[in-house]
């Protein structure tokens, strides 16, 4: 038994001792006063995961060149390091006077202004006389701590700091994860930020050796690749989608995530967990598919999210079927994906005008069979610890990440759907870069208008709110504007997204104050036009975000937000752009001929390294082969990248016509006349048909009746275009309606049947 007297006795005692040693310890051995603060920071507040720690030598001289996302960063460098590390911090840094002592401390050395030649000249010679000393120092080429999490441009390359006479090893470190971090600086203040999960998840990767005579642009296109690579595996602690809904399911049993705007209900996440099971239970007994996959055909209502989690719980993959392509194209592509079972709605079906057939399972058959008896064992198996119950319901797929999340079918704008296989670390791969970027919160909400068999709907209408609780309020119809924009006022839905085209219906039937909630509108799928912009910011105070992604790539890729996390969807940066990619996520330019990357401002083929990058198409290895080489992804756009990392379009690489041996882009075309019209729909559609003279020309379908030709030739001439990307007046093609899928984008196939039926 302790005696609490003598313990106070001793204490009374030693306690100068103790205090004098810590006192020696700060002030002789700062490397290991260091790494103890650095470790308790790590036991307390992060998990850290360290990979690449074999590249780090035992000697000198060293330099790191880092990114900076934290206040931390030092810290958590020093915590890996062998030796001391000497950090270089901007001068507006270390003039934060919460920071001098600690950086004082740190020995940090101060980067002066350019504008002062002779302090940098001595600057650049200290450096070099550190590393002439076999030292370790480190360089944060960004200049600043990132506002949002992404990398900013690199504001030089390293060459400037080496002696040339000695060889120093230059390796890149990716520090990343961080999101929900702890405080930060903005306009020289510093901001706290609450943590919305903990422990919070910090990374560290060392690369290998670079050379030395790389451009900034090249140092952070590497440290991106970093990025990527670190984060292809699962983190710590990650579980897939139904394991984390059914966590925090027993955490939580009476919060709701999952609402209906058009019947303003909503199931609690006991209900949903009760539905899960006993839904998991009869896919397991009906469904005898041996490929593992289950067909799932319903709307976006809180129902359908229990239908994914009961697929999901029967160690099954759902094969979300996309409606909007057809009746015959939809089940011909379910078939071919060997899909036995559909779980549907007879009610749905009714309203789809589709027929019965006999794979459909309809939940008004399932329902009825549902017993009391059934019901109690349900509600006792809610009883169980939750690792026993996951492993109960789903013993094969509760922790496996890399068990499929979906099948999901791409819209077929180039032709016929094809399977998507997409994993559970594709899906959160995809959620961890979307939460460091839009500040997720508890208190954010999401618009349920995206159909779940978009890719991007599966994980922002689904998988997000599964996984995080965020409440979705689900609207069956994306083209019901009346009912989107009620549920944005009455439930203050805070984060939306769209294609253009559906934000405008939404538009014309709002009224001021209706989107008075809303902290970020992304639009994606097709051009953003300036109208529709101006129109929004005018409505709102806001602009709008574009973004990019991709069925493939789970899908999001980028999103054009604004480099500070405090100005989120108040401003965009770098008009036209669809941003930087995420963090996470590496993006990259190559010339089409060559593969080589290129450098910034140059138009090449987008490619994607990430771990959201697909598994592949199912039951086709060569079209995968040929879409996925080097672990990068071709998405088949053409595009260029700025030094700042952020993206342009220019077009698909299969939407250009040669005409005179020039590349004339029929996305350019289209936005240049869109323009020229004012308009803020899509009115025309270009494509290209042969020609005898110059091989081929330009072909331009429209639609509005008041559409002067004329007036339009003329605008494109006064907007400066190239004349070979001027079409004549025989060009142009009056038509009823341009070819759409449902997702918004402009459907390739039907399009180039329009071209062929004008060449018979």
């Amino acid at each position: 038994m302790i005696n609490w007297n003598d313990v106070l006795h001793y204490a009374a005692i030693y306690w100068p001792y103790a205090v004098g040693a810590i006192v020696l310890l700060i002030l002789c051995s700062p490397k290991l006063t260091l790494k103890i603060i650095a470790r308790i920071i790590r036991i307390v507040f992060l998990r850290v995961r360290v990979l690449g720690g074999e590249n780090l030598p035992y000697s000198g001289p060293i330099l790191l060149v880092s990114n900076h996302i934290s206040l931390l960063d030092l810290l958590m460098i020093q915590s890996v390091a062998r030796q001391r590390v000497r950090f270089l911090v901007r001068t507006e840094v270390l003039n934060f006077i919460p920071n001098r002592l600690i950086f004082w401390y740190l020995g940090v050395l101060r980067v002066p202004s350019p504008k002062h030649p002779s302090e940098m000249k001595e600057f650049l010679n200290q450096i070099r006389d550190r590393l002439r000393a076999g030292e370790t120092v480190c360089y944060f080429p960004e200049g600043e701590i990132s506002g949002s999490g992404n990398l900013m441009r690199f504001r030089s390359g390293v060459h400037a700091l080496l002696p040339p006479e000695c060889q120093v090893t230059v390796l890149p470190v990716r520090l990343g994860m961080l999101h929900g971090r702890l405080f930060g600086m903005h306009n020289g203040k510093l901001r706290m930020r609450p943590l919305n999960h903990w422990p919070v998840d910090f990374s560290i990767a060392i690369g290998e050796p670079i050379d030395h005579n790389l451009s900034g642009f090249q140092i952070r296109q590497k440290i991106s690749e970093l990025g990527a690579i670190a984060e292809r595996l699962p983190q710590p602690g990650e579980k897939p989608i139904h394991t984390s809904f059914i966590f925090r399911a027993k955490r939580h049993p009476f919060s709701t995530s999952f609402y209906d705007a058009t019947t303003d209900t909503g199931l609690s996440n006991f209900k949903m967990l009760m539905l899960t099971i006993l839904l998991s239970k009869e896919i397991r007994k009906r469904d005898k598919g041996e490929n593992g996959y289950t067909g799932v055909l319903l709307p976006n209502i809180p129902a359908a999210a229990g239908v994914m989690l009961g697929v999901m719980c029967a160690d099954r993959t759902p094969a979300v079927i996309n409606f909007s392509a057809g009746e015959s194209v939809a089940l011909e592509s379910a078939r071919r994906a060997g899909v036995k079972t559909i779980l549907t709605s007879r009610k749905f079906l009714q309203k789809l005008k589709w027929q019965e057939t006999e794979e459909m399972l309809c939940m008004e058959e399932i329902v009825p069979g549902i017993t009391k008896w059934m019901k109690f064992k349900a509600f006792l198996m809610t009883l169980l610890p939750p690792r026993m119950l996951v492993r109960n319901l789903a013993p094969l797929s509760c922790y496996n990440m890399f068990q499929q999340a979906a099948l999901i079918f791409s819209s077929g704008s180039t032709g016929k759907p094809k399977a998507v296989m997409l994993t559970q670390r594709n899906i959160n791969c995809d959620i961890y870069s979307f939460f460091r970027v839009v500040d997720w919160t508890t208190k954010d909400v999401v618009g349920g208008n995206l159909p779940m068999f978009h890719s991007f709907g599966f994980n922002v209408c689904f998988a997000l709110p599964a996984i995080t609780g965020t409440p979705v309020i689900y609207v069956s119809n994306p083209l019901d504007a009346a009912v989107i924009v009620r549920s944005i006022r009455e439930y203050k839905i805070t984060i939306l997204a769209a294609t253009p085209t559906f934000l405008q219906k939404y538009m014309m039937k709002a009224k001021e104050g209706d989107f008075a909630s809303m902290r970020l509108c992304v639009t994606g799928a097709e051009k953003l036009s300036s109208e529709l912009a101006d129109r929004y910011r005018a409505m709102t105070g806001r602009d709008i975000v574009e973004g990019f992604g991709c069925t493939e790539l789970s899908p999001i890729v980028s999103i054009n937000l604004n480099h500070s996390i405090h100005l989120l969807g108040t401003k965009a940066d770098h008009p036209g752009s669809i941003g930087s990619a995420l963090p996470g996520i590496h993006a990259r330019i190559i010339d089409p001929e060559t593969g080589v990357e290129v450098a910034p401002g140059i138009e090449g083929r987008l490619q994607v390294r990430s771990g959201t990058v697909m598994k592949g198409y199912l039951n086709e290895p060569e079209l995968t082969a040929q879409v996925i080489q080097n672990n990068y992804y071709d998405t088949g756009d053409m595009a260029k990248m700025d030094q700042d990392g952020y993206i342009y379009i220019t077009g698909r690489a299969s939407r250009f016509s040669k005409i005179g041996g020039e590349m004339v882009p029929h996305e350019g075309v289209e936005n240049a006349i869109t323009k020229v019209r004012h308009s803020e729909v899509r009115e025309v559609a270009v494509s290209g048909r042969r020609d005898r003279l110059k091989g081929e020309r330009l072909v331009i379908f429209y639609t509005p009746e008041d559409f002067d030709i004329q007036q339009v030739i003329a605008g494109l001439r006064e907007e400066g275009l190239p004349n070979i990307w001027i079409p004549k007046a025989d060009d142009f093609v009056k038509v009823d309606e341009l070819p759409m899928l449902g997702s918004g984008k402009l459907d390739l196939v039907k399009l180039k049947q329009m071209v062929a039926g004008l060449e018979k």
